[in-house]
């Protein structure tokens, strides 16, 4: 008998569900994770109803909302942003916030638990043990690899012997980057780790000039993007730098949201160095709306400092990805996840010396062969069609949670047959 038929003919027990509810939790804003909301769209195409519980530092957002067929519950902390210098204030931001993250999830009846990089964890398992429902784990980052997390070595240790302890209960674990997997399956001793890059649902993007329009600059400035989190790890001083070796129809734009300090940092080394009409900031677009504006760009950059930490030297970010599906260019860091497809796509130029001279005279050096540039962006929408596709990805996506809502459901009729 098919599980259809036993629902039917169940109908005098208690009703099984659907399996088909899915709540998310992520410890930053959600609407402006591109990351998650690829997956919470290609989860609502699939048939599944998605809450994501995120936290968020604007208070006068509404605590329950509703955007493109995703609820969103918000938990307004705006103190979890602010970088804390002392152990014991973090650790004790974090208990608060940890107990808020728990109370809220426990109002969200789902089926599936998602919890969103290892900060989130804790809370998600607790209640996914507690309605005993599947669980599924997504470290888009190596989170214990960075120099915050170093420098306290046993609170280290300590946080991986519980996320390892803890992990025995996932259903699948999930992460961005090719070269992530075995280091997480050794760190926390998983097992089967999907490997999901975040490429943006395939749509055709023309040109244009929707960031000059924004900042006031003629057609003719060409603009040199960096778009996604403003923080310490993005190597941004070094674009500010470089910004006075470039020529006056240059601009370099940082678009996306700023964590902590970075942004009134770079503002203040802006003014100091005197490139304010070299170097602007535009805030982080609507997901529905990020190509479009990245597709205004002349060139993109992913010059992260491949010396910060393992988790920037194995990064294969969102941004690869979007410059590619916008068909822009990129000038990119020997880092080791994306320089084989820089090369095999012919998509960009990886720059191994990380220096402002440097910086500057290979945006030069790209800026003025235009022919280059055509033939790159040319090559660009082509890969997206040789592969690199979002909707071969979210597939894989959809497949874990489809095994995962197969396994619970019959062991949930199992239970009821022998009542």
């Amino acid at each position: 008998m098919d599980i259809r038929s036993f629902f039917h003919c169940q109908s005098d027990k208690q009703s099984i569900p659907e399996w088909n509810r899915v709540c998310m939790h992520m410890t930053d804003p959600g609407r402006s994770n591109y990351r998650v909301m690829n997956d919470a769209i290609a989860l609502v195409a699939a048939g599944y109803h998605v809450t994501i519980v995120d936290v968020v530092n604007d208070c006068k957002q509404p605590v329950v909302e509703e955007v493109g067929g995703i609820q969103f519950r918000h938990i307004c902390a705006p103190g979890w942003f602010i970088a804390t210098r002392f152990k014991f204030w973090f650790l004790l931001k974090a208990c608060v916030l940890m107990i808020r993250c728990t109370v809220q999830l426990l109002h969200v009846q789902a089926d599936i638990y998602h919890a969103h990089v290892e900060h989130s964890f804790i809370p998600t398992y607790l209640v996914s043990r507690l309605y005993r429902k599947g669980l599924i784990l997504d470290t888009p980052e190596l989170t214990m690899f960075g120099p915050n997390i170093l420098r306290w070595p046993r609170l280290r240790c300590l946080a991986i012997q519980c996320i390892r302890w803890l992990a025995r209960s996932c259903d699948g674990y999930i992460t961005g980057s090719p070269l992530y997997g075995p280091i997480l399956a050794d760190l926390y001793h998983l097992n089967n780790v999907l490997i999901l890059r975040h490429i943006p649902p395939y749509r055709a993007v023309t040109k244009n000039t929707r960031l000059h329009q924004y900042l006031g600059l003629e057609p003719t400035i060409k603009i040199v993007l960096y778009q996604g989190y403003i923080q310490a790890d993005r190597g941004l001083e070094l674009l500010i730098h470089a910004a006075s070796h470039l020529a006056p129809d240059v601009v370099i734009v940082l678009m996306g949201n700023s964590y902590g300090d970075t942004m009134v940092e770079l503002t203040t080394l802006i003014h100091d160095k005197q490139v304010t009409d070299r170097v602007k900031f535009v805030p982080a677009k609507p997901y529905a709306e990020l190509l479009d504006w990245t597709s205004a760009a002349d060139l993109g950059l992913i010059l992260l400092p491949p010396d910060y930490s393992l988790s920037i030297r194995y990064c294969l970010p969102n941004k690869f990805f979007e410059y590619l599906m916008a068909g822009v260019p990129m000038l990119t860091a020997h880092l080791d996840a994306i320089v084989p497809l820089i090369q095999h796509y012919h998509i960009g130029h990886v720059l191994n010396e990380l220096t402002p001279l440097r910086v500057a005279q290979a945006i030069t050096m790209l800026l003025s062969n235009q022919e280059a540039l055509h033939a790159m962006h040319h090559n660009a929408l082509r890969a997206v069609t040789d592969g690199l596709s979002w909707e071969v990805e979210s597939q894989r996506l959809v497949k874990l949670y489809h095994a995962i809502s197969v396994r619970h459901a019959g062991t949930s009729i199992q239970g009821l047959q022998k009542e």
